[in-house]
């Protein structure tokens, strides 16, 4: 089962980093969205556990995350991450015509697979959230605005630097490795979180009645990045005739990444097996 690495470059012609892995007989396909400042690495834990079970995991890097190009920690448009994981489901469907995909988000990547699944709802089976950002991170929500525009305006390149593994895990190897991995972002410019929290979330909760693919939320009740009532917000306004959502008490923004991990991971396979078994019958 081991991990396979390539790029795919997209129609903007950016090259976008994936890995893969894939058990010897496939029932489905899950494809990883990853959250802000991280990359697919973070994933190979819960990868490995869904390979187990049967199903082949992609992961993508974010533009300007990770291993994929584009500038660190800058973003033009919000919509060039929908445009980009497009790119990798397009290329998913031409290898696996015949198997259902599912979609993960986790945070920021939650988000951006929201607008994905209300976009492109034929392309997708399904979409499972942790954390997702559909509503601002903690410390944002009062921010008018005219100050996310008036920043963005005259400080748009402005990096932001922010230290988030103690307050996103419990896991103390998590916290130790995020300190030492050369790979996760480190800051964001101030035209990064203005695509991201000014438009992206407010355009989510504009659109939010339009979506309406299966779906699972998934959300820690400590979370302290994004607060867990931005999923209840969200939930409770979709227009999904099939939709679940789980609070755990005590568990931070990386769900898949607590100690108590395994417990989302399972909630997680039980999810798509309920829901694979009907695509295949």
């Amino acid at each position: 089962m081991a991990s396979e690495y390539s790029y795919l470059v997209t129609t903007q012609g950016v090259k976008v980093f994936y890995c893969e892995e894939h058990p010897d007989q496939e029932k489905g396909i899950v494809i990883i969205s990853h959250g802000y400042a991280e990359h697919s690495g973070y994933y190979l834990g819960l990868m490995q556990f869904l390979v187990e079970h049967g199903y082949g995991v992609y992961a993508l890097d974010h533009r300007g995350h990770g291993h994929s190009e584009e500038e660190r920690g800058h973003l033009e448009q919000f919509e060039f991450f929908l445009e980009d994981l497009d790119a990798v489901v397009n290329f998913i469907h031409e290898k696996h015509p015949m198997l259902p995909l599912y979609m993960f988000g986790h945070s920021l990547g939650g988000l951006i697979a929201f607008h994905y699944g209300i976009l492109y709802p034929e392309k997708l089976e399904g979409q499972i959230f942790t954390g997702a950002a559909v509503g601002k991170p903690v410390g944002t929500a009062m921010i008018p605005d005219f100050l996310f525009e008036f920043l963005n305006k005259y400080f748009h390149r402005y990096k932001i630097y922010q230290v988030l593994s103690q307050r996103a895990t419990r896991n103390l190897e998590v916290q130790k490795h995020s300190k030492s991995d050369p790979l996760l972002l480190e800051y964001a410019t101030v035209g990064f979180y203005y695509e991201f929290i000014y438009r992206g979330v407010n355009a989510a909760k504009r659109k939010v009645e339009n979506y309406r693919l299966p779906c699972l939320f998934l959300h820690g009740r400590a979370d302290r990045i994004i607060p867990y009532q931005s999923s209840a917000y969200i939930f409770d306004r979709i227009s999904s005739e099939d939709k679940e959502l789980k609070f755990y008490d005590g568990l931070y923004h990386e769900l898949i990444q607590e100690p108590e991990r395994e417990i989302v991971w399972k909630d997680i396979l039980n999810w798509l097996e309920n829901r694979v078994w009907r695509n295949i019958s």
